[in-house]
């Protein structure tokens, strides 16, 4: 365990003394690098608050080394603290300690676990939970890069969970309820069984503290009696196995609180009645002196048939693996035995962490493969947070797992980064994720090497290369929410930010174009003052001015404008009017014609049809060819839409098709 305040060597001030706890610390893990830890304590050190600091990072440095990650996992945990506070930037850790420690420190901090069960604000209930099962999902996310990620995570939530027996009950609750849900199965996930317990039992005790004292008082009340007994058994052992020629390390164990009322609760018994709270552990040097000491075990005493598991023959689907048996004891009450190998051993404590080798993969072993090969699929993770639920959080885990079953998308940039965004979200919201100025200068995509336009959707696995110029110039038909282009709350925010950016005046005057545009593709004239001054007032804005700059900054978009300005469908040509019969219903339609010009191309005319199917227009006719000045393409259609808002709808997704120039109805 992580040693006490009072271990750590400390000066006369009371200060860590930096060079002895890391001498300590490097005798007992001969692999790690004193000097470059030396350097992060220092570092540390000599940061605002840096005391302070450096008691937390050395309580996490000390149980990260005990589970035998390596030097820069180790420097990560020395300055997580002051990067998760805003006392270092990842360009300070990157300056002083490299850019591993920053990627693995950087990493942990971004899953900042905002709560999802202190939700005692209703309205925000629902973005709560989304925000906290998007950290999970990053996460996971991170697990599948680095699996020291999700470790580094792990053992931070341990020492967060020690650090609370001193705060408020809601704090210690909400911390705790994370545990269950998250953390906790997450270690049993990973085999790291060392931190599983510990996360566990602290959880229990800040969730049902007259629980776990209950169980704890009734362990201490018999502690002398039990370790007595314990003693007895273990000896016995011993000398049975000796005598059959077994090198064996055997010990006796308190099974955690948490695993004793789990049992309990699910069997629904008392403590006497708990099979394992005397529980026993052999190591032996290999698979066939397990088997053999199973057969003694079994010879000793009263094998109970139902309380057998071989996990190595079939080892969980963690990696764990060892024998289980129980048996009668000489008083009649039940004792456990686990039997494994030393490295069986250290793999049951560690999981993954055991098996540590990023500098050399082509030397992994078979079971450490296998967990890698794990890794890489974790993102379907979601089946053991229902059993690890306490206090009503069967509805929360079931919100859990749906939100991360659909809710989101895993994809890939050019150099393997994984980004995750809400589900439906385009190349565009892909440019804006990554960083706003990426999404300013955002001309075109590829996915999976195909050039896509920007307002596809993507999905899980694809790889998204954006195509950028050299100039911040988003384009304002980025926000028309018909068009789809930015489907993400961040990519409209910042398109609008640049918008709002340019003043007051710019995006009055944005507007008033954008308006002229739009009526000039619908064959309308420009609206007078007072047809300006009613469609404001229809929009909510207190005048013609405040509308327009509304619209330039994309506070409302074209299809309401048509609707606001042109609300009895008034200046529609009376030659345009026509009445269509449906065989299951009557609805007044106009015939409208649309003239498209374009760059002639392979598959325009699809893309048009297309197009005119997705949006229900009927096509009556269409013409086409080819300008013999310019060689662009003419194409002229007769469409049956309702009114001007399916017009304005049409021609606006007529615009955007590769390759077009112009899209506008004609008149006469």
């Amino acid at each position: 365990m992580v040693k006490a305040y009072d271990e750590v060597p400390r000066e006369d001030t009371g200060n860590v003394d930096i060079d002895e706890w890391v001498r300590e610390l490097c005798i007992a893990h001969e692999e790690l690098d004193a000097d470059e830890i030396c350097k992060a304590c220092r570092f540390v050190h000599g940061l605002p608050r840096g005391v302070a600091y450096l008691d937390n990072g050395v309580a996490l440095a000390q149980l990260v080394a005990e589970l035998k990650m390596d030097t820069a996992s180790v420097l990560a945990a020395l300055v997580y603290r002051p990067l998760r506070e805003q006392a270092a930037s990842e360009k300070d850790i990157v300056r002083k300690l490299g850019s591993e420690t920053a990627h693995i420190v950087g990493a942990v901090v971004r899953m900042a676990t905002t709560s999802l069960l202190e939700m005692s604000n209703t309205p925000m209930q629902t973005s709560e939970a989304r925000d906290q099962v998007e950290n999970v999902r990053r996460m996971l996310v991170s697990l599948i890069d680095d699996a020291r990620v999700a470790v580094l995570k792990l053992a931070e939530r341990v020492i967060a969970l020690r650090a609370a027996k001193n705060s408020s009950h809601e704090r210690k609750k909400r911390i705790a309820q994370e545990v269950n849900l998250i953390f906790a199965p997450l270690a049993n996930r990973l085999g790291i069984w060392r931190l599983k317990w510990e996360l566990e039992d602290l959880a229990l005790r800040y969730l049902q503290p007259d629980v776990y004292m209950q169980i704890a008082k009734q362990l201490d009340g018999r502690r002398a009696e039990r370790e007595s007994q314990v003693q007895e058994i273990v000896s016995l052992i011993e000398a049975k196995l000796l005598k059959a020629g077994i090198d064996a390390v055997v010990s006796g164990r308190a099974k955690n609180i948490f695993s004793i009322w789990r049992k309990m609760r699910a069997k629904n018994i008392g403590l006497d009645e708990v099979y394992d709270v005397r529980a026993f552990r052999v190591l032996v040097p290999d698979i066939a002196h397990c088997y053999a000491t199973l057969g003694v075990i079994h010879t000793q005493w009263q094998h109970i048939p139902t309380e057998f598991d071989d996990y190595i023959t079939v080892p969980k689907e963690n990696g764990y693996r060892s024998i289980h048996t129980a048996v009668m004891g000489a008083d009649g009450r039940t004792l456990e035995v686990q039997i494994r190998t030393h490295a069986m051993h250290e793999e049951s404590e560690l999981g993954v962490c055991a098996h540590w080798s990023y500098k050399d993969t082509a030397n992994e072993d078979e079971p450490y493969t296998q967990k890698m090969n794990w890794l890489r699929q974790v993102v379907e993770w979601h089946e053991e947070t229902q059993e690890f639920a306490l206090g009503g959080g069967d509805v929360l885990n079931e919100e859990l797992r749906n939100r991360i079953q659909e809710e989101r998308i895993f994809v890939y940039t050019p150099k393997g980064h994984v980004l995750d965004l809400t589900t439906g979200a385009t190349p565009l919201d892909f440019a804006y994720r990554v960083h706003t100025e990426i999404g300013h200068r955002c001309r075109g995509a590829r996915v999976d090497g195909e050039t896509v336009p920007l307002n596809i959707p993507l999905a899980t696995g694809q790889c998204v290369e954006i195509i950028t110029g050299e100039e911040q110039q988003p384009l304002r038909s980025w926000l028309e929410p018909y068009l789809g282009y930015a489907r993400t709350a961040r990519a409209r925010e910042k398109i609008q930010s640049w918008f709002r950016g340019e003043g007051y005046e710019n995006g009055r005057r944005t507007g008033e174009n954008l308006l002229l545009e739009l009526t000039d593709r619908l064959g309308l004239d420009f609206p007078d003052e007072e047809s300006l001054h009613t469609a404001a007032t229809h929009l909510g804005f207190e005048s013609a001015e405040r509308f327009l700059y509304a619209y330039g900054v994309g506070d409302c978009h074209s299809l309401d404008v048509v609707d606001a300005m042109y609300p009895s469908h008034e200046n529609v040509h009376q030659l345009d009017l026509l009445t269509t019969v449906d065989d299951r219903e009557t609805q007044s339609r106009r015939t409208y014609r649309v003239e498209v010009t374009a760059e002639d191309r392979v598959g325009l005319l699809r893309d048009i049809t297309v197009i005119l199917s997705d949006l229900h227009t009927p096509l009556v006719s269409n013409t086409g060819w080819l300008d013999p000045l310019t060689g662009r393409a003419e194409i002229g259609l007769e469409l049956q839409i309702q009114n001007l808002h399916g017009l304005a709808s049409v021609i606006e997704h007529l615009r955007h098709i590769e390759g077009v120039l112009a899209a506008k109805r004609i008149v006469g």
